[in-house]
């Protein structure tokens, strides 16, 4: 069952994120899966995420994507 990454390991994962650098967990320190959540094209207020999941720990994040990555 997967769980929240806390607020401190999330902020981790954001920042190495807008850096370009590799997303890894802060707690397994195994790199984490990337599941696309492309935004609905009936709702327009919903925006382009990446959902982020640690194959080790099932720890996750959804991150805006700004730029298309």
């Amino acid at each position: 069952m997967s769980k929240p990454f806390s607020h401190e390991s999330a902020k981790i994962i954001e920042r190495a994120f807008r850096a370009n650098h590799d997303l890894t967990c802060p707690e397994c320190e195994v790199a984490l899966d990337r599941r696309a959540i492309p935004p609905r094209k009936d709702v327009s207020y919903v925006r382009d995420r990446l959902w982020l999941v640690c194959p080790a720990c099932s720890s996750t994040v959804v991150l805006d994507r700004r730029d298309g990555r």
